[in-house]
């Protein structure tokens, strides 16, 4: 078995040493013929009670971890200090063999979109391999990674932290050619105490970065100048034109944003996403493509036709008639604003439009004050009735009150509540935003609309 000489482990017995492994899994719910399976110690379940399990669901072989008894003889095993050292480092080597460029990125918001954009202008040229769903951690990282085809030219990886350190492991394993820091926002502030801290936590991805590799991120974030040791390649994206790309035009549509950059002012570029914010989302991957012999004419081409992650910023319309821009995945203040200002500024072709928002998590002790302030950008006549969900939603609630009137703005506790109540507002003739943590669940209010 060619792993156990990849990461320095042992065979349980010389007779498996022909095992063939196909792939990679930690879930026997998920497992395929010829899996390896993957055993997480845990703080409430040890996955090694669940090898046997695996075996009769198709693994092949499984990791064992040294300090656990009773090990089976006649299962194939590959005996380790650590499973989960073990996993990473079995990612880390089969990356370094299939050798494709790594583009990974991190920020408090927007890495999903970014990742999207950058997948498909890089899909114009090479065979990607990237993250999907919410892999962006110490387990779905190198999961990524152990799935990922031979034959990959660019692999795009998210990163996503919560605490210090987080973000070192994963780039560490990723060895990125290009890293990309989104922005600094709010979003963690509970763990990590202030946006300074924050930047720091995102510039570990540099870390890993390759000798000759590139950092680009937003020129106006002071935090990251601040913070940013001298060695490192960079390029920006911004506002400023001092920034290596800038927007020259931008024109906000219902379906997308169309603009120009200083890189190519011929070139009119859309990408199918609302909102001002995914333009410097779109402009991080331009440089990213750039770095990688992609023109802005190709990159046009592959925008057009681009596929997105579901619940973020999607259009949908329910039964009754009514569009839902659904953006329920994570919410944040950076984020809630900035959807909150596209979503109000839009031309709703005379209907009502109204913004459903729950609570932003990990705020920690300023939770009351983002809050306030994400209400605050509320404009009367731009938003016609607000439908707010959650314990923290109070100060929301009452900044927005006092731009659109107490009667527009309705308060909820209680998830089923706001259901109840939003079945009943709606009639087909409004346009409807949804924006929330996901841990608030307003996924299943956007389905209970969808039915109808």
């Amino acid at each position: 078995m060619e792993i156990a000489t990849l990461i320095n482990a042992q065979l349980n017995q010389a007779q498996f040493n022909e095992t063939k492994v196909t792939g990679v899994c930690f879930d026997t719910r998920q497992m395929k013929q010829g899996d390896l399976f993957v055993p997480f110690v845990g703080e409430t379940r040890d996955g090694h009670s669940f090898v046997r399990e695996a075996v009769k669901a198709g693994a092949a072989a499984s990791f064992w971890q040294m300090d656990v008894p009773n090990p089976p003889a006649d299962v194939p095993l590959l005996l380790v200090e650590n499973t989960s050292d073990a996993f990473e480092r079995f990612a880390k080597k089969y990356l370094a063999e299939v050798a494709p460029k790594v583009v990974a990125i991190t920020g408090s918001n927007g890495k999903t979109t970014t990742k999207d954009i950058t997948r498909a202008i890089m899909e114009s040229r090479y065979k990607v391999h990237a993250t999907s769903g919410n892999f962006n951690n110490h387990i779905g990282l190198p999961y990524t990674i152990l799935t990922m085809p031979e034959d990959t030219e660019v692999a795009i990886l998210e990163m996503g932290m919560n605490h210090r350190n987080e973000i070192e492991k994963l780039t560490q394993i990723a060895c990125p050619d290009i890293a990309i820091i989104t922005n600094i926002g709010e979003a963690h502030i509970e763990y990590l105490g202030s946006r300074e801290e924050i930047a720091k936590a995102k510039l570990e991805i540099i870390l890993g970065l390759k000798q000759e590799g590139l950092l680009i991120y937003p020129h106006e974030e002071t935090l990251i100048k601040q913070n940013l040791p001298k060695n490192v390649q960079t390029e920006t994206f911004g506002r400023e034109h001092t920034a290596d790309i800038y927007p020259l035009t931008i024109a906000t549509e219902t379906e997308g944003t169309r603009f120009t950059t200083n890189l190519d002012p011929e070139t009119s570029l859309y990408v199918p996403i609302i909102g001002e914010h995914n333009v410097f989302n779109t402009m991080a991957a331009l440089l990213a493509a750039r770095k990688l012999d992609i023109d802005s004419a190709t990159a046009k081409t592959a925008l057009n036709g681009m596929e997105r992650s579901k619940s973020r910023l999607e259009w949908l319309e329910s039964p009754r008639g009514t569009k839902i821009l659904n953006d329920s995945y994570n919410s944040s203040p950076t984020a809630l604003k900035a959807v909150l200002k596209t979503f109000m500024n839009m031309e709703a072709d005379g209907k009502r439009k109204i913004a459903v928002v729950a609570d932003m998590l990990e705020l920690g002790k300023d939770a009351e004050k983002f809050h306030r302030e994400s209400g605050e950008v509320i404009e009367a006549k731009k938003l016609d009735e607000v439908f707010a969900y959650g314990e923290k939603m109070q100060a929301f609630v009452e900044a927005a009150s006092e731009r659109i009137g107490a009667d527009h703005v309705h308060y909820f506790t209680s998830k089923d509540e706001l259901e109840k109540a939003l079945l009943q507002a709606v009639t087909g003739d409004e346009w409807v935003l949804f924006k929330g943590s996901y841990g608030m669940g307003l996924k299943d209010v956007v389905e209970k609309l969808m039915i109808g």
